[in-house]
């Protein structure tokens, strides 16, 4: 069987791993009933998913393929796989399943030991050693918007120093080995534009999109009640997909862009200085012709309110490592600055700016980002 890693238009975080990731699709699928309920199920249920019959294998190469659900194993007699070299490269012992997205979803294990902490990590398939996409060393470990048909290979561990001590620990007959461990595989569906999105537990709204409800225009039936009525709305601006140009206009060296603190966002991309927890509206800046070698460009919050409000600015592209600066609220206003503004001009890239918004109706005025050319601090010299 050929297996083929694929990735769908997700959050940037993820793309940004391996260039396996980087070849993205778009990823939808529009499911059926089937899907999901396979899809909201515990993982508790027997059959193609019991933990007698999925052991995890202590051989990549021969790792069973499954989809969501509980499996458990031992690491008692285990080693690392010659290949890997354990668990995040860590040395230990190691088991593994190559785990199938079935459709577009989030997918989320968490591996508990009877006696100890396991490791977790999730890999494209192949079984060479090579970055990991994603590593946890306290059990849990993520990737977000994988697309229908994604393969990963599951591998858990522990750390080789207290294996060794626990190997040596004898068990008796009718206790628990200290070495067992259990592992849950869990998915969550990503909903495409258009799709119905309520009740939550069909799944999210993919990134571009926030479940909202069908205004009266648009809908042929009484919302009242209606579940099927929230869908999967694309929004301008509610991310990287679909963020709203905005041609950086300075009279006299000075500029601003209103923002609408009451327009419908989400928390799609996590930056370094907010993590999660804040809506955001995300513009592209055409960099004004003004600029010279020696200008900065600041922005700051503007306006009342100013301590409610973060900014973080990412060049070239919208990955996290393309973070240029970030600051989260402060008392007096979020500012950041992009050092060299026109080698971004002449490059033909429009810096991603993220504007850090509270909850609707927290805000009573528009949002004012301050825009100001201010000239850029020489370098220091290598003899001071």
């Amino acid at each position: 069987m050929l297996v083929v890693f694929k990735c769908a238009r997700g959050l940037a975080a993820v793309v940004a791993v391996t260039a396996a990731v980087m070849a993205c699709g778009s990823g939808a699928s529009s499911g059926s009933s089937e899907v999901d309920a396979m899809m909201s199920s515990s993982g508790d249920e027997t059959g193609a998913n019991d933990p007698q019959l999925q052991v995890p294998s202590e051989s990549c190469a021969a790792a069973p393929m499954v989809e969501q659900g509980r499996f458990a194993g031992t690491l008692r007699d285990r080693g690392p796989d010659p290949g890997l070299g354990g668990v995040c490269g860590g040395g230990g012992p190691d088991v593994f399943l190559r785990v199938e997205v079935p459709v577009r979803a989030d997918l989320r294990v968490e591996a508990r030991g009877v006696g100890f902490t396991a490791r977790v990590s999730l890999a494209p398939p192949g079984c060479q050693k090579a970055p990991m996409l994603v590593c946890g060393g306290s059990g849990v470990a993520e990737l977000e918007d994988l697309s229908e048909g994604t393969v990963v290979t599951l591998a858990i561990g522990a750390e080789e120093a207290l294996f060794a001590g626990l190997s040596g620990v004898a068990v008796k007959e009718g206790e628990p080995d200290p070495l067992g461990f259990t592992v849950d595989v869990g998915m969550r569906r990503v909903l495409a534009a258009g799709e119905v999105c309520m009740p939550a537990a069909r799944g999210r709204c993919g990134a571009g999109t926030l479940c909202l409800p069908v205004s009266d225009t648009d809908a042929d039936t009484d919302m009242d009640g209606d579940s099927s009525m929230w869908t999967c709305t694309p929004l301008v601006g509610n991310g990287c997909i679909d963020p709203e140009e905005v041609a950086v206009d300075l009279v006299d060296g000075v500029g601003s862009v209103s923002i609408d603190p009451d327009q419908p966002h989400s928390d799609v991309h996590r930056h370094s200085c907010t993590g999660a927890g804040m809506r955001e509206r995300v513009l592209r800046l055409v960099m004004p012709a003004d600029l010279g070698p020696q200008d900065s460009l600041e922005l700051r919050v503007g306006g009342p309110d100013v301590g409610l409000v973060g900014l973080a600015v990412r060049a070239p592209g919208c990955l996290a490592s393309d973070e240029l600066a970030c600051m989260a609220p402060r008392p007096y206003g979020a500012r950041v600055v992009i050092a060299a503004p026109d080698q971004l001009r002449q490059a033909g890239v429009a810096p991603y700016l993220f504007v850090e918004l509270p909850e609707p109706g927290v805000l009573g005025e528009p949002v004012l980002v301050l825009l100001r050319k201010v000239q850029r601090a020489p370098p220091v010299s290598a003899g001071n």
